[in-house]
């Protein structure tokens, strides 16, 4: 069992499987809008759990799980496997490096496994000076400002949010953060004193962005003892 999760083969041949079944459900998710439409406005475990009665047509988003989770096992059992075995004091940039590596890899998918289980994605429609309870916050837009900037054509827009009696301005690409959670402008209409705002907690993002820059120092030593193994004999 375990030269079948250490075997480079068994990477391979996994990691092959995943890409086919992802192209698959690239085709497949435009056809079939009615049930894919709302996947990425909550997270994914919940989104499986309330679509269950087509389970059929879900298969293969089960399979890229299964896929996912053997790749993490067999990722984690490789990098011990090597730390073990090959590492030596004058190797250790050689042979530590490839496992950050997998260490980062490692985070990012437990950052996204932890945003799946309890993240969510939520818009609401609000109108000027009226409450709102959503996800637990009080919500009120207390004033919008409509304005075009010199030379451009399209009319932009301040949404002044009182978040729990705390004041914050969204503006198109400037959200507002509070409690660790995200909140977007998406869309204002003047006339009719309403916006639509975005709530997204992400509560894996923090492992994700630490996992990315494990990933770039792992990749740095990868390609410092590629560079080293280059260099003429004798040459430092």
């Amino acid at each position: 069992m375990l030269k079948f999760f250490i075997s480079i083969k068994t990477y391979l041949w996994v990691t092959g499987i995943g890409m086919g079944i992802f192209l698959i459900g690239s085709f497949y998710i435009p056809k079939n809008l009615a049930i894919f439409s709302g996947i990425n406005d909550m997270p994914l475990v919940k989104w499986l759990a309330l679509n269950n009665n087509v389970l059929d047509k879900l298969l293969w988003i089960y399979v890229l799980i299964g896929i996912m989770l053997l790749v993490w096992i067999s990722t984690i059992i490789c990098s011990l496997d090597a730390i073990i075995k090959r590492t030596k004091l004058r190797t250790l940039v050689r042979v530590l490096s490839p496992q950050i590596l997998h260490i980062g890899i490692f985070l990012v998918i437990l950052g996204h496994g932890i945003s799946a289980l309890s993240g969510y994605k939520h818009d609401v429609s609000m109108t000027a000076l009226d409450s709102y309870e959503v996800k637990g916050f009080n919500m009120k837009i207390n004033n919008m400002d409509f304005f075009k900037n010199p030379g451009e054509n399209s009319t932009r827009w301040k949404v002044f949010l009182e978040i729990d009696n705390n004041k914050h301005t969204l503006e198109v690409g400037k959200p507002a953060f509070y409690k660790n959670v995200g909140f977007f402008v998406k869309s204002a209409r003047e006339k009719k004193q309403l916006a639509i705002i975005g709530l997204i907690y992400d509560p894996g993002v923090v492992w994700e962005i630490i996992g990315a820059v494990v990933f770039i120092i792992g990749a740095a030593g990868v390609f410092h003892t590629k560079f080293n193994e280059r260099l003429p004999s004798g040459t430092s």
